[in-house]
C-alpha cells in the first residue's frame, strides 16, 4: 500500500520550527544521552552478573512515576516477587527490611499499576511474547533476556524476529526493549584493561560483541551498553551505561564518549544516584497510604 502523498508535510514544517517532539527526561545527566521515545526497538548489551535488570527496572520506575508509563515485563531470570521487592525499596527510600507490613501492601499494589509481568513459568516463542504485549495495552515491553526465548538460534532466525518486532512497535506504538548478553570473545583476557585504575578488570562489551552477530545493531532504534566492575573495590558501587546508537538524534539523546560512560552511583540499593541526582527523590511524596486495588 503506497502512503498518501503530502502525508509528511506536517512533519517537515515542525521540523523547520524547531517543534519536533523530544523524547522522555527523567531529570539528570542521562537526559543527554538517552531519552524514552514511543514506537522505538531498544538493544540493552552487557555481561552476565553486572546489574542490567536491576539499573532497568529504576529507570523504568522512573518513567513510570514521572511520565505514567505502564510497562508489560518478561523476565526469565527474575521472579516478580523480586522484582517487586527491589522497586518497592527503590521508591520507598527505605532498606525493604525496614518497611511495614501495611507499608509492603500499600507500595506493591501502588506500583503494580504500572508494573504487569508475564507468568515465566512457560517457555515462550517470541511472537506469542508480542502478542501477549499487545494485549496488556502497555507502553513498553521489556523482554529479558533474549536468549531466555524459544527461538530460532541463527542468524537469519534473529534477522527474522527484528523484522517482527520492528513491525510491532510500527503497529502498535509500544517500545520494546531487549535484554541481551555479549559473545564469548568478549569476556577473554584481550578484553581486559591494561593500566590505569582498572588494570586486569573487565571492560565494557562493544557493541559488535552482542551475541547472535548484527542483526540486533541493524534493526534497533537505540542501543545502549550496562557495566561494572563487580571486582574493583570502590567502583563495584557504579554502573557504567554506555549508548552506542541513538537513530534519530533530532528527538534527544547521543552517543558516549569512548571510555567516557555515565556513572550511577547503587546508592545502598535506594534508587540510583547520577552525579549526587537521585531522580526519585522529590516522587516519593505524598507516600501511598494504605492504599488497595
Amino acid at each position: 500500500m503506497l502512503t498518501k502523498q503530502g502525508d509528511s508535510l506536517q512533519y517537515l514544517l515542525d521540523y523547520k520550527e524547531g517543534k519536533i517532539q523530544q523524547g522522555l527526561k527523567i531529570d539528570c545527566v542521562l537526559d543527554d544521552y538517552l531519552r524514552f521515545k514511543p514506537k522505538q526497538l531498544n538493544i540493552i548489551l552487557g555481561h552476565d552478573n553486572v546489574g542490567k535488570t536491576y539499573w532497568v527496572f529504576w529507570y523504568f520506575l522512573v518513567l513510570a512515576l514521572k511520565h505514567g508509563l505502564k510497562f508489560c515485563i518478561w523476565s526469565g531470570e527474575n521472579q516478580k516477587g523480586q522484582i517487586l521487592r527491589d522497586l518497592i525499596q527503590m521508591y520507598s527510600g527505605e532498606p525493604f527490611k525496614n518497611l511495614t507490613t501495611n507499608q509492603i501492601h500499600s507500595y506493591s499494589a501502588y506500583l503494580e499499576q504500572f508494573f504487569y509481568f508475564v507468568d515465566n513459568s512457560k517457555l515462550y516463542k517470541p511472537l506469542e511474547l508480542l502478542e501477549i504485549f499487545s494485549k496488556s495495552k502497555c507502553d513498553v515491553g521489556l523482554i529479558d533476556p533474549f536468549t531466555g526465548l524459544d527461538r530460532e538460534m541463527t542468524y537469519e532466525g534473529n534477522y527474522t524476529f527484528m523484522n517482527k518486532a520492528r513491525e510491532f512497535v510500527n503497529k502498535t506504538g509500544m517500545t520494546i526493549y531487549i535484554n541481551t548478553h555479549p559473545n564469548t570473545e568478549s569476556g577473554r583476557s584481550a578484553n581486559l584493561y591494561t593500566d590505569g585504575d582498572f588494570k586486569g578488570h573487565l571492560k565494557p562489551p562493544l557493541k559488535d560483541h552482542i551475541e547472535g552477530g548484527k542483526a540486533f545493531l541493524n534493526r534497533c532504534d537505540d542501543m545502549f551498553v550496562i557495566h561494572r566492575l563487580i571486582k574493583h573495590e570502590t567502583m563495584k558501587y557504579n554502573t557504567m551505561i554506555g549508548v552506542e546508537k541513538v537513530k534519530d538524534m533530532e528527538t534527544g539523546g547521543k552517543h558516549t564518549g569512548i571510555n567516557d560512560q555515565i556513572l550511577c552511583n547503587f546508592n545502598s540499593g535506594l534508587g540510583f544516584e547520577v552525579y549526587g541526582i537521585n531522580p526519585l527523590k522529590e516522587m516519593r511524596t505524598p507516600k501511598p497510604n494504605n492504599f488497595k486495588f
